[in-house]
């Protein structure tokens, strides 16, 4: 009777293929993958790379992770098609000049991404003493309102003392060249029509200053030259302007400064470490007559959906989790 069962079996066709199971598996999870519109949500960070600017970052996030859900043919749920599709954004903006940690949230993770707008953060930056900019910082559209001589400042130590004025709750004017408001219209926008600060009236508004260290290179040590770059580490509240802190300190040194680098190296629970690094994928970088950088969005980076989405499987596993009851942003009262 066997035999005859067998035989029936292999006469009709119905014989089971070894990989039946697998397969069977594979269409399963994509089934399933197709009928959700995130497969992974929640926050991760970035290494944002120069040139960049913060919204550059997230409309790359959200070109990746749609071109995806297209693919897979996950469900639209817009009511009107000019809105995005996914939900993505980021805590805390990060100028194009400056490089470093960006929190970033997808689906349901953008609604954690305010408290890390106004929690603390950590930066490294280089001062350079001697002249001043427009816009505080290295930007190619910013001119040289002010030079002034730095030869005075021959000592680390004269540096360091000045330090201590700029810890704590202080009063600090914001950048004329930032997205504050005046009367309805971006500071920027006035900015960039020839009025300074003084025209404008900025008023100065009580910011934090948790920690501020100077970098001292070793073989720097010993010299007496005039020492015109140097680098600080600072830790601050949300809505510090590290462009107007450098302002401050060369004015206390009796020069003048302007910030010519910046890396954001902390933000809440995040580090540099915990970054999803960036990689060009172009051999050499260009700039244009004004010399800023260009780069074609969709071509210039090397993240992908997989590594999106294991970045933020590695927060939620390994960041989050084991620190849940502290989140890294100390209590910041200012914007």
């Amino acid at each position: 009777m066997e035999k005859d069962d067998n035989n029936n079996n292999n006469q009709s066709g119905k014989k089971r293929p070894l990989s039946a199971t697998s397969s069977e598996t594979t269409t399963k999870q994509q089934k399933q993958q197709s009928q959700v519109l995130y497969l992974e949500e929640g926050l991760f960070a970035v290494n944002k790379p120069l040139g960049w600017t913060s919204q550059d970052v997230v409309g790359k996030l959200r070109h990746i992770l749609e071109d995806d859900a297209k693919i897979r043919g996950a469900p639209d749920p817009r009511t009107k098609k000019r809105r995005p599709w996914m939900k993505v954004g980021h805590g805390g903006t990060l100028d194009p000049l400056a490089m470093g940690v960006l929190v970033c949230g997808v689906g349901s993770g953008t609604k954690n991404l305010q408290k890390y707008l106004v929690g603390s953060k950590s930066y490294r930056a280089e001062i350079t003493l001697g002249y001043q900019t427009s816009t505080l910082d290295a930007d190619v559209k910013g001119e040289i309102v002010e030079e002034k001589s730095y030869d005075h400042v021959t000592s680390y130590e004269l540096i360091e003392k000045v330090l201590p004025d700029f810890t704590g709750n202080i009063q600090q004017i914001p950048p004329v060249f930032s997205a504050l408001k005046r009367d309805g219209k971006r500071l920027y926008e006035l900015g960039r029509k020839g009025q300074t600060a003084e025209d404008l009236k900025i008023e100065p508004r009580e910011v934090t200053i948790y920690d501020l260290k100077l970098i001292q290179k070793e073989d720097d040590k010993e010299s007496t030259k005039p020492i015109q770059t140097f680098c600080i580490e600072v830790e601050c509240g949300g809505g510090t302007y590290i462009r107007s802190l450098v302002r401050d300190i060369g004015i206390a040194l009796g020069t003048v400064a302007t910030m010519t680098q910046l890396e954001r190296t902390k933000q809440g629970q995040f580090f540099l470490d915990h970054c999803l690094p960036y990689s060009s994928t172009v051999e050499e970088v260009k700039h244009d007559e004004e010399g800023r950088i260009i780069f074609d969005k969709r071509k210039d980076c090397d993240w992908t959906v997989s590594t999106i989405n294991e970045a933020i499987r590695d927060c939620r596993e390994n960041i989050l989790k084991n620190n849940n009851d502290d989140d890294g942003l100390r209590s910041s009262s200012k914007e």
